[in-house]
């Protein structure tokens, strides 16, 4: 990764004193406040836009590949993101606010408090200003970002044999914000055209079904409509390649909708010769992006929440402490109906890694050095320097969870929570999963792909039952699922957003259909135990993400 990833200058970011977001083309990040609803859900779309144009587009894969490229070569993408910046943030912005609009109303008042953005929106309302339907003006705008982004820049790259290239050899007119600069002068007239163009081209494929479900008192809602999905495709193609020859006229260099394709595989292949992998997966095809349940887990795989303001939380790694004295350091810190709960985590060191700032910027040498996830009791602690210190104390071996469950007698909850990333270290969990379900309530922290064990349960028959809550987070709205798969030893647990939660309940019904349940609300001991650990996690958890084993992002 070059140095360049490091600046803040070198994202794409959602600013303003409410939810925020951020993107690179590893993951977007949002830091959503959980106050108001349709603030968090512009922001979340807006995000989700970055990732979708960088992912189906030639200038997308460039910025890809030089975000992972080390030394000399990845310090090219700061200059590859500056030259995108306004055809990405402008169809972000446009979008999202399209998209939650007709969701919520009128957004007026939330684009206000992002000023920095609100031109941009004005500016793409009025090149999309002679267009009908809301569905029509939402396509168009994703067809010419797509038009902006798809350069002759991965043959550039690829003649320069990578580490020679540099953005000077790129001219304007093919650079994405020379494109959209150029429409912008045009105004609106090409974008109507193209439109007019589409609308005859689809009727004459398809009939007026797509059309009429975006004329008066339609809406996204009905255009989106499966049944419609390849008519505005269709449409999408057929406006992209009349802007395409408007374009062209001006002497630019222009690729098909998806002319990217065969010059990405190129490009991908030189980089691992050069570089070796570097950690990028394939891009979805067609028909995956018409299916529910792969563009969820698409999304799901790019997405991270902050769970509070600034940066991760610091971390420590306690003294060694015997059961009795781990008792004594957790019986008077009340976390629930102020009573104490011991609850005992089970993260990889890797994980551990990222979600704390540790002493010295490295995690201690003996979580280093540890043979599998670390087990460990979180409690916070004071070192005497500003802010909140997450402290470990290591469970050593597995017969100490035993002598902490007798210990412990009636003072509160026992509870342990184990991330999916752990359960892929077989060896760990022959030796650990079997005391730590014993211990008391188990909950698997959903932090990876949910390809990664759903898919065997669709294979396995397995009947899952899922419960959706809303936790208060400080006055902050907090969204949770839970779900049980078969006779399934714990729950696991999925905490983040109502946008997030929905998406995979989406993914879990594309894969189960009617064997997925919903329920209405824990009962008994299972809503107390998911009580002290969801709330435990929103005070101990830096942040929640689905890669810990490792992300892969699309090309």
């Amino acid at each position: 990764m070059g140095e360049a990833m490091g600046d803040h200058l070198a994202r794409l970011c959602f600013d303003g004193p409410g939810s925020s977001g951020r993107y690179t083309p590893h993951a977007y990040s949002l830091r959503l406040r959980g106050v108001d609803q349709p603030t968090d859900h512009m922001v979340y779309l807006h995000e989700v836009h970055h990732a979708a144009l960088n992912d189906v587009t030639a200038w997308g894969s460039a910025l890809h590949v030089y975000a992972r490229l080390p030394g000399d070569a990845g310090n090219q993408f700061g200059p590859l993101l500056d030259a995108c910046r306004l055809t990405h943030e402008s169809l972000a912005t446009f979008a999202s606010v399209q998209i939650a609009s007709a969701r919520h109303g009128a957004l007026d008042r939330v684009l206000a408090a992002y000023p920095d953005y609100v031109p941009l929106h004005e500016a793409t309302l009025r090149l999309t200003a002679g267009v009908d339907g809301v569905t029509r003006r939402m396509v168009l705008a994703s067809a010419l970002a797509r038009l902006c982004m798809q350069t002759p820049v991965l043959e550039t790259i690829t003649a320069a044999e990578i580490d020679g290239f540099r953005l000077a050899s790129v001219r304007d007119l093919d650079r994405p914000d020379g494109r959209w600069n150029w429409f912008i002068r045009h105004g609106a007239h090409p974008l109507a055209a193209a439109a007019a163009t589409a609308d005859r081209a689809v009727v004459a494929q398809f009939g007026p079904a797509a059309l009429a479900s975006d004329g008066p008192g339609g809406g996204l809602h009905e255009s989106t409509d499966p049944a419609n999905d390849e008519g505005w495709d269709f449409w999408e193609a057929s406006a992209y390649e009349q802007l395409r020859a408007a374009l062209a006229t001006a002497g630019a260099r222009t690729l098909g909708i998806n002319g990217h394709q065969e010059a990405t595989a190129t490009l991908l292949a030189l980089v691992s010769a050069r570089h070796g992998p570097i950690g990028l997966r394939a891009a979805m095809t067609d028909q995956q992006r018409r299916d529910d349940a792969a563009v969820a887990s698409s999304v799901l795989q790019q997405v991270r929440h902050d769970l509070h303001d600034g940066d991760r939380h610091r971390g420590a790694l306690l003294p060694s402490l015997d059961a009795g004295r781990l008792i004594e350091l957790m019986a008077n810190r009340p976390v629930i109906d102020d009573r104490p709960a011991m609850i005992v985590d089970a993260r990889p060191a890797s994980r551990l890694a990222t979600l704390y700032r540790w002493p010295g910027g490295t995690l201690p040498g003996q979580l280093r050095a540890s043979t599998g996830p670390v087990v460990a009791v979180r409690a916070i602690v004071d070192d005497g320097e500003p802010g909140m210190v997450v402290g470990h104390a290591v469970v050593p071996q597995p017969e100490v969870l035993g002598a902490l469950s007798e210990g412990w007698g009636g003072r509160g909850p026992l509870v342990s929570c184990v991330s999916a990333s752990c359960l892929a270290d077989a060896g760990w969990t022959r030796r650990w999963l079997a005391p730590l379900s014993s211990f008391g309530p188990m909950f698997v922290l959903v932090d990876v792909e949910p390809d990664r064990f759903v898919p065997a349960w669709a294979r396995d028959g397995r009947q899952v039952t899922a419960v959706e809550t809303t936790v208060d987070d400080a006055g902050s709205q907090r969204t949770a699922l839970l779900f049980t798969a078969g006779s399934g030893f714990a729950w696991w647990l999925v905490l983040a957003d109502d946008v997030t939660v929905r998406l995979m309940v989406e993914y879990l019904r594309g894969c189960l259909g009617s064997r997925l349940r919903s329920d209405t609300e824990l009962a008994g001991q299972a809503h107390d135990a998911a009580t002290v650990v969801i709330s435990h996690l929103l005070a101990t958890e830096s942040f929640v993400s689905f890669d810990a084993l490792g992300l892969t992002n699309v090309d």
